[in-house]
């Protein structure tokens, strides 16, 4: 079998060979064109994806084989075999670029975009990335074993190689095949996509890159933070991008001289509540005198907004804390302060408490 191969190869790297490999060249050349004008079509981008690495990679291997065998028949001491050697590596080179850039060409695609189903544009953008960087890598990983094979290592020592490799690459790197694998799960999981904002381990701010080995979050005072993704491994994470609601929740403190208009400003703020377009019905509202303060009487108000996004959260509280204060104005009450009165006792006099001296 490889006297046959090595006898195709000197056939390909004769003068014949070369002048029927010219015109096959041409002839790849005017089908590919062709196919590359038909615009979008499937044909036409497969042309387009593989005309430049095929025409390069397969011209560059028959000429340079050629050369380099007409140099290796003229000289005695040189091996024609690295005539060989050379023109398998520049086809499998070639080979793999076409590959790789049909590969990618192919996930730029709507039909492959409809076929990951994904409704969220952030959503298939990190998907898209994630794919392209597996193919990538399995791109390299073949083409470094066609060459090892080529340059004539055997097979089963290239899988013996690649298992120890594999197994001293794991103890060696085990941080980052950590981070590596926790990558890949928070691809699958999901648990936040570019645009959050999340939370976790006191650390917080807006996703802006999920990567191999990191997660790029850029904080409130616009600093980018490097967070390793064995971190969201371990840890909680708390995405507010997620949450169906957002929660106010006030503790409103009255003066006690308005225990008797209580009663009226709890109900009135409940139904204000229940009135207003912004809040969630849907969800539990309560309003209540729920604790004696040292110096106020204690009204709690706890509802949700329909809203999760944060500027619109903290216009409707704003609002609705205002629309409180009217009520409880409404009724003549008053916000308490933490404050001490002093009462004197009766019947002491100016001079009991400044005596002169």
């Amino acid at each position: 079998m490889k006297e046959k191969i090595i006898q195709d190869v000197d056939l390909i790297h004769s003068n014949t060979g070369v002048l029927i490999g010219t015109v096959v060249l041409i002839l790849l050349w005017l089908v590919l064109g062709l196919m590359e004008r038909r615009g979008q079509h499937l044909g036409g981008m497969v042309a387009r994806a593989i005309r430049k690495p095929l025409l390069l990679g397969l011209s560059a291997s028959m000429y340079l084989g050629w050369l380099g065998r007409q140099i290796a028949s003229n000289v005695e001491w040189l091996d024609g075999s690295n005539a060989l050697k050379l023109s398998a590596t520049i086809t499998v080179v070639a080979v793999m670029w076409a590959l790789s850039r049909l590969g990618h060409a192919v996930m730029k695609t709507r039909r492959f975009e409809r076929w990951l189903q994904m409704d969220d544009p952030k959503d298939l953008s990190m998907a898209i990335s994630f794919i392209g960087r597996i193919y990538t890598i399995l791109i390299l990983v073949i083409g470094a074993g066609a060459l090892m094979i080529t340059f004539g290592v055997p097979a089963t020592a290239l899988a013996a190689l690649g298992g120890g490799a594999g197994v001293g690459l794991a103890f060696g790197t085990q941080n980052i095949s950590q981070n590596f694998f926790s990558g890949f799960m928070l691809f699958f999981n999901r648990p936040f996509k570019e645009g959050d904002w999340i939370s976790t381990n006191g650390m917080e701010g807006t996703v802006e890159n999920i990567g191999w080995y990191h997660t790029r979050l850029r904080t409130f005072d616009r600093r980018p933070m490097y967070i390793p993704n064995a971190v969201f491994a371990t840890n909680s994470i708390i995405n507010p991008g997620q949450m169906y609601n957002r929660r106010i929740l006030a503790n409103i403190g009255l003066r006690y001289e308005d225990i008797p208009a209580m009663d009226t400003i709890t109900k009135q703020v409940r139904e204000l509540l229940k009135n207003h377009d912004a809040i969630d019905t849907n969800q539990i509202i309560l309003v209540n005198f729920n604790a004696w303060e040292s110096s106020s009487l204690n009204l709690q108000v706890y509802c949700f907004t329909k809203t999760t996004n944060w500027q619109d959260y903290l216009d409707i509280q704003q609002e609705v804390f205002l629309e409180i204060a009217k009520v409880v104005k409404a009724n003549n009450a008053d916000f308490a302060f933490d404050c001490t009165t002093l009462y004197p006792a009766p019947n002491l006099k100016p001079e009991q408490l400044f005596p002169s001296s």
